[in-house]
């Protein structure tokens, strides 16, 4: 670790410490216009939730450990670094969507000489981020209060981007016009020519297998990643096709330089399983996909 991560972590752990002296429970909850969000604290474990307007059920959105807070929790966060094994090094990433901040927190942490852009579409979950997850934007930790679509349609200025990881997330799914032909030409346009786009998706969604084919067709290559309870990971490239030797090799030369509390290289496996969808379902394009509409019901893993 270095001298500046080690300073990193004992403010990240200063930030926690309020919250480590409180007790389990509901630590904040509201309603804002996107989200009924909900904070909790559960033993040694922030939770955010997002409630479902009509059944009144929860969806975890983010898991933060109090004792380790630069421990990914979920499976589908842990695979979505995979990206890296295509690009190791990236200068610039742009993720869409911040929830409680757990890729911005380990990805700012690790890879001290890259700058994130978050864009956020709920100012109340960017407010969450900061107040309950430690996220606390810097000169490399930048974060856009906008719509996704909104942000990359005006070609930003920070653009191009060696990684895009879409994470989008309400609690009636992932908003659809994030999951077209014309979103994901959109992002291509804002990518270097070696970068990658990573997306979560959830099998059990009725439009799964259109989403697949919409992000199949968008790239030269895509691979998918099945994780336990449903969330496949997928990533496209528009350059460099990896062979499953290459990405495990790639894999494992990530895990033994950044040593996370996971696998890499397991999940790197998964893509051998291979994770089928309908060849004959349709392309999502904007036309049928309004702006407010969502991919539902989805699982965060």
């Amino acid at each position: 670790m270095s001298r500046w991560q080690e300073q990193n972590l004992a403010a990240i752990m200063r930030r926690l410490a309020p919250l480590k002296r409180g007790s389990s429970g509901i630590l904040f909850e509201h309603q804002s216009p996107y989200n009924h969000i909900i904070v909790r604290r559960a033993a040694e474990q922030i939770l955010l939730c997002y409630r479902h307007t009509h059944h009144r059920t929860e969806e975890v959105e983010s898991r933060l450990s109090l004792t380790d807070p630069l421990a990914l929790l979920s499976d589908y966060t842990q695979a979505m670094l995979l990206a890296l094994a295509w690009q190791p090094m990236p200068r610039r990433m742009l993720l869409l969507g911040l929830g409680g901040g757990r890729l911005q927190m380990v990805l700012h942490h690790y890879l001290e000489d890259a700058e994130l852009y978050t864009v956020e579409l709920d100012r109340v979950v960017v407010d969450v981020a900061r107040r309950f997850f430690a996220i606390l934007p810097d000169q490399r930790q930048h974060i856009i209060v906008k719509d996704g679509r909104d942000y990359l349609r005006g070609m930003p200025m920070e653009a191009p981007y060696d990684l895009i990881l879409l994470d989008a997330f309400q609690a009636g799914g992932i908003p659809l016009h994030l999951c077209t032909r014309e979103f994901y030409a959109e992002c291509t346009a804002n990518l270097s020519p070696a970068g990658v786009v990573a997306t979560n998706l959830h099998a059990s969604t009725s439009l799964y297998d259109a989403v697949r084919k919409t992000f199949a067709v968008s790239f030269r290559s895509t691979l998918a990643f099945r994780l336990l309870g449903g969330n496949v990971v997928v990533i496209g490239s528009a350059a460099e096709r990896l062979s499953p030797a290459e990405l495990q090799q790639r894999a494992k030369g990530l895990q033994e330089r950044y040593g996370w509390n996971f696998s890499l290289p397991f999940f790197a496996q998964t893509s051998a399983l291979g994770v089928p969808y309908r060849q004959g379902a349709p392309i999502l394009r904007d036309v049928h996909t309004p702006l407010g509409s969502s991919l539902s019901p989805s699982e965060r893993g």
